[in-house]
C-alpha cells in the first residue's frame, strides 16, 4: 500500500473516531432528557483492496467507515414527580401523540392539560387513547380528553346490606314495632331519634337499628333508618323510616318517622329461610319535597326471596353474637365538581368529584412495533414508523407484551454516565491513535519528497 493509502486509511480512521466521540457526547448530553433512548455507533471495514502475489490473491485493508447508529431502548429508571399528568411506562411501548395530520411515538410521558381538556405534549401534540363517554369507554381511538363539566345527581337505586343479626336468648318481651300506633304509614309523633333510641343501637339481642344516607333525583340527602326487632328464636322483622319533614304531603309536615319498607326475616340454623321469610317490601307512595318521582330502591340481602337463591353482594345471616352491621351502602350521589385526575392500574384515566365519585376519562393507549430499532428519530423526543419497524399496534397497558403504565412518575434517559466515560476515552485514545498513523505517514512521504 502506498503512503497516501496509509493517510486514507489513517483518516478513516479519525473520522470513525469523531462519529464515536459525536455519539457519545449525544448520549452524554441527553442525559437528563425524559425517556431518552441511547445510541451507540456501529463500525465496518472498508473493501480491501487486492493485491497479486506468489501464494495467489493477497488483500490490503483499507480502513474503516460508520456503518449505523443504533438505538437503545433499554428501559430507563423511574423518577417520581409531583404532576397527575405525568406517566412512566415500563416494558414494552410508546405513547402515541397526534398534531392532526402525522401521528408519532415517545417515551416521554410529561402531558399538560389545555384549555379545552385535551392532554398535549410539550410541542401541543394531543395524546391518543381509547376515549369514553359518561363515564364509560367508548372502544374507539381518539384524542384523550378531560371533561371537566360537573357530575349530575343521582338517585339512590340499591341498597346493599351485610348484616349479622343475634341469635342469643330473648331478653325482652317489649314489641316496639308491631304495637307502635302507625297513622297510616307514620308513626304519630315518633322521630328517628326515638326509634333509634328504643332499640339502644345493637346493645340487646332483641332489637337493632342502622342508618343509611340515600340521595334523592335533586342529589338531596336523606337519612333512612333501619329498624330490626327480634320477635322469636328464629324470626326478625325489619322496618325503614324517613324522616316525613322531607317528604311532599301536607300530612307529614310536622315530620315523624314515615315507614317505607316492612318484612320478615326467618333463619334456620343460621341461614335466611325465605320460606317462611317475607320480602322486604316498599310502602313509600309520597315523593321527597321538590323531586319528580316515587323514590323506590330496592334493598340488596344477597339473597333471591322468590327463588331462595344467592343473589346481589349483599349477606344476611344469623348467630351467637350480638347484631352486628359489616357494611351498608347504596349508589346514589349528590352533584360533583372534578378534583383531580389519577391513572389506575389499568391505564384508566379516572376523574375524582367533590362527592367521592370516581369516573372513567378515558383509557391510555400504547404502541408496540415488530421492532423498535427500525423507528427513526425526528427529534423532540419523538419516533416515527418506519417500513423497517413495521406498522404500530395500539392497546390498552398491561395486554399482551405491552408494558404498565405509572401516574406520578417519568422514565429517566436509559444513559449510563459511568459507561459513557468508558467509551469516551476508548474513542479518545483510538483518535490518537489513528492520528499518529496520519502523523508517520505524513512524516514518511515528507522524508521521501526531500530524498528525492
Amino acid at each position: 500500500m502506498s503512503l497516501l493509502g496509509t493517510l486514507n486509511t489513517g483518516a478513516s480512521g479519525l473520522g470513525n473516531s469523531s462519529s464515536r466521540l459525536s455519539v457519545i457526547g449525544d448520549n452524554i448530553a441527553n442525559m437528563g432528557t425524559t425517556g431518552f433512548k441511547g445510541m451507540r455507533a456501529n463500525f465496518s471495514d472498508l473493501m480491501p483492496s487486492s493485491m497479486g502475489g506468489i501464494g495467489g490473491s493477497n488483500q490490503m485493508g483499507r480502513g474503516a467507515t460508520l456503518g449505523s447508529t443504533m438505538s437503545l431502548f433499554g428501559q430507563g429508571g423511574l423518577k417520581s414527580s409531583d404532576s397527575a399528568l405525568d406517566f412512566a411506562i415500563s416494558g414494552e411501548g410508546f405513547f402515541p401523540v397526534t398534531d392532526g395530520s402525522e401521528t408519532y411515538y415517545t417515551r416521554d410521558g410529561t402531558f399538560f392539560m389545555d384549555n379545552e381538556g385535551f392532554l398535549t405534549n410539550g410541542a401541543g401534540m394531543n395524546l391518543q387513547g381509547t376515549t369514553a363517554a359518561d363515564g364509560v369507554l367508548t372502544g374507539l381511538q381518539g384524542d384523550l380528553q378531560i371533561d371537566r363539566s360537573a357530575v349530575p345527581p343521582q338517585a339512590t337505586e340499591n341498597i346493599t346490606i351485610d348484616l349479622m343479626l343475634s341469635a342469643e336468648t330473648v331478653v325482652s318481651t317489649d314489641d316496639f314495632l308491631n304495637t307502635a300506633t302507625f297513622d297510616g304509614t307514620t308513626t304519630t309523633g315518633t322521630a328517628l331519634e326515638d326509634i333509634e333510641a328504643a332499640f339502644g343501637s345493637g346493645e340487646t339481642a332483641t332489637g337493632y337499628t342502622s342508618s343509611v344516607t340515600v340521595y334523592d333525583d335533586l342529589g338531596v340527602s336523606h337519612d333512612v333508618l333501619m329498624a330490626y326487632e327480634r320477635v322469636s328464636d328464629t324470626e326478625w322483622t325489619f322496618k325503614a323510616f324517613v324522616d316525613g319533614g322531607k317528604l311532599d304531603n301536607a300530612a307529614y309536615e310536622d315530620g315523624g318517622a314515615v315507614e317505607i319498607a316492612s318484612g320478615t326475616l326467618a333463619f334456620t340454623d343460621g341461614e335466611l329461610d325465605t320460606a317462611l321469610s317475607t320480602a322486604p317490601s316498599l310502602t313509600l307512595a309520597d315523593t321527597f319535597s321538590g323531586t319528580t318521582g316515587v323514590w323506590s330502591p330496592e334493598f340488596d340481602w344477597g339473597v333471591d326471596f322468590s327463588t331462595g337463591e344467592p343473589s346481589g353482594d349483599g349477606n344476611l345471616s344469623m348467630a351467637g353474637s350480638q347484631s352486628s352491621m359489616a357494611t351498608i351502602s347504596q349508589d346514589g350521589y349528590a352533584p360533583g365538581e372534578l378534583t383531580g385526575v389519577n391513572l389506575d392500574g389499568d391505564g384508566n384515566l379516572m376523574g375524582t368529584y367533590t362527592n367521592g365519585e370516581e369516573r372513567i376519562m378515558g383509557q391510555l393507549s400504547l404502541a408496540t412495533f415488530g421492532t423498535n430499532t427500525g423507528l427513526n428519530r425526528v427529534g423532540g423526543n419523538l419516533f416515527q414508523q418506519t417500513v423497517d419497524s413495521g406498522q404500530a399496534v395500539l392497546g390498552g397497558p398491561g395486554v399482551g407484551r405491552r408494558g404498565s403504565v405509572t401516574g406520578y412518575a417519568l422514565e429517566q434517559a436509559n444513559v449510563e454516565l459511568e459507561e459513557q466515560f468508558v467509551e469516551m476515552i476508548s474513542g479518545q485514545r483510538a483518535y490518537q491513535a489513528n492520528s499518529r498513523v496520519v502523523s508517520t505517514a505524513n512524516d514518511t512521504l515528507q522524508e521521501l519528497v526531500n530524498l528525492v
